[in-house]
């Protein structure tokens, strides 16, 4: 009963993206500088523009139906998939969502669209509170306003080149992390959680830094207050804002960390910590526990496999 349930549910849902029974409310159209944070059930009248896939994803296409068909896709019929030739680069706009029935899974929709160019009627169902390959056309927009012929600051010390040496691999290109470099171009990305990229500029060569420029279309449980490309770079120099002396910063640059380090320089070097105690007082990093007075380090301590704390701690005088 329950999947005959959820078989009709997806015919209506269909046939509502048809514009042959019921009503779905279709917004006007938002502003391209205003569109970002969009939850999956504010997309009605938002723009979207399909993203280039993996290679090795290329061949199965878009898992996007024909409306007429999108029963068989949900059901799991790979073959009616839209093919990433004929869509890549292409722009729609969403006209309806339908929840998932209660006691399914409430943050799950359908989503149904209609292509741009051609009127053509799309739909889809959101995984995780997502849809894979696409990126709002708004937020495309607003990165290359923000960012194109600025200099930023990668927080990592390897990005991909923009030229491969083959099918596979790309070239990969070296830079003192936190470096200044210049965004030449910003392209449509490959990856639906990173799905911007800014051509960089790095010493005549071309490099990748993918950002998302806002936190549409990913699982709303990691948003964060910050806009999620702050995590990929700086746009003030960060040995200017983060202070500290040559050395520190070569100890940075080699992925090292020392007593009075402040948290952003101890983040820039190794990242995310594992997890955080004491009301983010303590930061954990495998077998190292770092303490923090205020935005300080003040001890780094190697724990045991056990996890109880060895004698070796080393604090500030």
């Amino acid at each position: 009963m329950k999947m005959f349930s959820l078989r009709i549910l997806l015919v209506l849902s269909l046939l509502v993206g048809l514009g042959t029974v019921g009503s779905v409310s279709v917004a006007k159209a938002p502003s391209e500088n205003s569109a970002t944070n969009v939850k999956v059930e504010q997309w009605i009248g938002h723009n979207f523009t399909f993203l280039a896939l993996p290679i090795d994803k290329q061949s199965a296409g878009y898992e996007f139906f024909i409306v007429e068909e999108g029963a068989q896709g949900f059901h799991g019929d790979r073959s009616v998939r839209i093919p990433y030739a004929e869509y890549v680069g292409k722009q729609i706009t969403v006209t309806g969502i339908v929840p998932f029935p209660a006691g399914y899974n409430q943050e799950e929709y359908i989503v149904n669209m209609t292509v741009n160019d051609t009127g053509e009627k799309l739909t889809a169902r959101t995984m995780r509170g997502q849809l894979e390959g696409l990126v709002l056309t708004s937020d495309l927009t607003n990165a290359r306003q923000q960012f194109l012929g600025t200099t930023v600051y990668p927080k990592f010390r390897d990005l991909s080149g923009l030229y491969w040496t083959s099918n596979t691999m790309p070239v990969s290109v070296s830079i003192p992390i936190g470096s200044p470099v210049t965004v030449v171009d910003v392209y449509a990305g490959n990856q639906s959680q990173k799905p911007i990229w800014l051509i960089v500029s790095v010493n005549g060569e071309k490099a990748i830094l993918p950002i998302a420029y806002s936190w549409t279309n990913t699982p709303v449980q990691v948003w964060a207050e910050t806009p999620p490309w702050q995590a990929d770079l700086f746009v003030e120099d960060p040995r200017i804002s983060l202070g500290g002396s040559y050395t520190l910063w070569d100890q940075i640059e080699n992925g090292n960390v020392e007593e009075g380090m402040t948290k952003g320089q101890v983040h820039l070097s190794w990242g995310k910590p594992m997890r955080t105690e004491k009301n983010d007082s303590v930061w954990v990093y495998g077998t190292k526990r770092l303490t923090f007075y205020g935005a300080v380090l003040y001890s780094i301590e190697t724990l045991s496999k056990t996890n109880e704390e060895s004698s070796d701690t080393v604090s500030l005088k």
